[in-house]
């Protein structure tokens, strides 16, 4: 009832507010064709011409696939060939003979990369992160201190340059640059500054006996190691290497031996 009211009165008073105030009227002709949206320019068209030659560059492609490539448990394509990357970039920061692995994370991996063509703002998708290449030197028992956590939980993040057996829930065999894990012997450590500094609580740093930070952005590593491989003729596929094997525990099922 009250908006009814209100409704009467404004209704009443509108002419009154008005009366005595003088109005100017004026219109021009639009042509409703082509030239109408041609002659405008939105925000977005300003954002998208500025930008017209940076995001050219993202369309290059780098290599191609036959399947959607992603990261996987215990083992993935795609958080294989992320680990691969960093023992490749790692290379020239490298001037000793310790044996090299390479680690990281799964959530630095934030999608997959699709069938077929594989291109630049890809890679952009997938490594979103301003992660950097990092090459520490840690001992073998600080290594084994990760494996047996990552062993444990039932769930690894993405490793290079080792070759793991896991039973039920613990690690029975790790080789690394083919030779047994070895607790006093010092390794090559190929990572991020994230995981050096103490994300997802790794703490790498603490164990380092020395560390190179490269500085190098991991997509970027990424862009060129695709390219290398694209150069050998690789297409790529979701297919593991089995460098980490989970092997299943036998079931008794409750009978005695005699």
């Amino acid at each position: 009832m009250r908006r009814k009211i209100l409704l009467t009165v404004f209704l009443f008073c509108s002419p009154l507010l008005i009366w005595g105030q003088e109005f100017k009227i004026t219109w021009k002709r639009v042509a409703m064709d082509s030239t109408y949206m041609s002659e405008r320019i939105f925000p977005i068209d300003k954002i998208i011409a500025d930008h017209q030659e940076a995001m050219g560059s993202l369309m290059e492609i780098l290599i191609y696939s036959s399947e959607e490539i992603d990261k996987g448990q215990p083992e993935g394509a795609l958080s294989n060939l992320a680990a691969d990357v960093l023992l490749d970039g790692a290379i020239p920061y490298i001037d000793n003979d310790y044996p090299t692995l390479s680690l990281t994370n799964f959530g630095g991996i934030r999608s997959a990369f699709p069938k077929g063509a594989i291109r630049l703002y890809d890679v952009y998708s997938v490594f979103p992160f301003e992660n950097c290449l990092v090459v520490a030197q840690i001992k073998g028992k600080s290594i084994r201190k990760i494996l047996k956590r990552f062993a444990s939980n039932g769930k690894f993040e993405a490793l290079g340059g080792v070759q793991i057996i896991v039973k039920g829930k613990e690690m029975t065999s790790c080789l690394i640059g083919g030779k047994p894990l070895d607790d006093e012997a010092l390794y090559n450590l190929a990572t991020i500054d994230f995981l050096l500094d103490g994300g997802d609580r790794f703490h790498i740093a603490d164990d380092a006996v020395s560390i190179t930070r490269t500085g190098i952005v991991i997509r970027d590593l990424v862009a060129d190691y695709l390219k290398k491989l694209s150069a050998k003729g690789v297409v790529l596929d979701n297919s593991g290497d089995s460098r980490i094997v989970l092997e299943k525990e036998k079931k008794n099922n409750g009978k005695k031996k005699k």
